[in-house]
């Protein structure tokens, strides 16, 4: 397998090779360490600033001689920094997710949403809270991350299973997030107080995420992260249609499996840690394509850096007194994403993306 992995690499990289090959090199040094850059600066911005600013000596000493007197410090370790873990590890997932999908599906408008997770995410909240009485978004964790696993299954199983094509998928996952979504807002009806506390959830953020829920779900992501990784190299041959990708030895079926696998860990942990955000797995992948080119290993890396930047901005500015202090940060990834995605269209071209 490592022979094949650095076979499909070298072919990756001549294929994707231009006459200016170092000059590609260095811009995507330049962009990596730019995003880096950019990261750390609204991480220090996240820390300081949210309905009220906290001066940037309360800051550090939260880190350097924390103080259990200090309300300041408090809201730094207990609130703030969990919320800031939660953002970039749902940044990073989120766009390393959308650039698994556009690149098996070979669409570009294709998100993490197609296979399922946030449909069955939902209903399974859903169904918490009607039939159990949940009240508490931090309870339906794992209920959500049970109905995303179980729509996922399903669509692969309606999809084909090991014989499952991009269309076929993308087909089965447009149903069954169609059903999924029609028995929410159907069972949504029954009841005013399911649609009260489901609302708050349905818009996507970080309150209330704390270390102990980041902590439980910590294994999804790092598994997620490392298949998706592994599973690069397999889908730079994909990408070159299956015939190739055969004659190169790439178990397809199993390549596909692995792939969904991914994507089902890293979606499913975010929705099920801060509720079903949009836009970020569409947007983050053509951004980072721009930078990365054919490359998939490339465009994983810089999916994950814009990712992490553009959910820790959204999560910022949510924060901000300018809009009340409490705007989800599924909202404002919209907000941020639908204006990009019309100028990357505008730009690019939908043929181009």
């Amino acid at each position: 397998m490592p022979a094949f992995c650095l076979r499909v690499f070298e072919m990756t990289v001549q294929t994707t090779s231009v006459p200016s090959e170092p000059s590609r090199a260095e811009t995507r040094s330049l962009w990596l360490c730019v995003s880096v850059l950019g990261l750390l600066v609204l991480s220090g911005l996240a820390l300081k600033l949210g309905l009220r600013s906290i001066d940037l000596s309360h800051v550090w000493s939260a880190f350097t001689a924390f103080d259990v007197q200090s309300p300041d410090q408090i809201v730094i370790r207990e609130i703030r920094l969990p919320r800031l873990a939660a953002s970039v590890l749902a940044g990073v997932s989120l766009g390393m997710a959308g650039a698994l999908m556009q690149g098996m599906t070979r669409n570009p408008l294709a998100d993490p949403g197609l296979l399922g997770v946030n449909a069955g995410a939902s209903l399974g909240v859903v169904i918490c809270i009607l039939v159990l009485g949940v009240t508490d978004p931090a309870a339906f964790i794992w209920i959500a991350l049970g109905g995303g696993l179980v729509a996922s299954l399903l669509v692969f199983l309606l999809g084909g299973g090991n014989q499952a094509n991009p269309a076929r998928l993308i087909l089965a996952g447009a149903a069954v997030s169609a059903l999924f979504l029609a028995l929410s807002r159907s069972l949504l009806l029954i009841s005013q107080q399911t649609l009260d506390v489901y609302r708050f959830w349905v818009l996507g953020g970080f309150d209330g995420v704390d270390f102990d829920t980041i902590q439980a779900l910590l294994p999804f992501f790092v598994v997620g992260v490392v298949i998706a990784l592994f599973a690069a190299f397999a889908l730079n041959a994909l990408m070159l249609g299956e015939d190739t990708a055969r004659s190169l030895g790439v178990r397809v079926g199993f390549a596909q499996v692995l792939i969904g696998l991914a994507i089902v860990m890293l979606c499913g942990a975010t929705v099920s840690m801060a509720g079903p955000i949009a836009f970020v797995g569409l947007i983050v992948p053509h951004l980072a394509r721009r930078v990365a080119g054919a490359n998939m290993w490339w465009m994983l890396l810089f999916s994950a850096s814009f990712g992490a930047v553009l959910m820790t901005a959204a999560d910022l500015l949510g924060r901000l007194p300018l809009f009340g202090g409490n705007m989800q940060a599924g909202v404002m990834s919209a907000m941020i994403g639908g204006p990009i995605l019309i100028w990357l269209v505008r730009r690019y071209g939908v043929t181009k993306l």
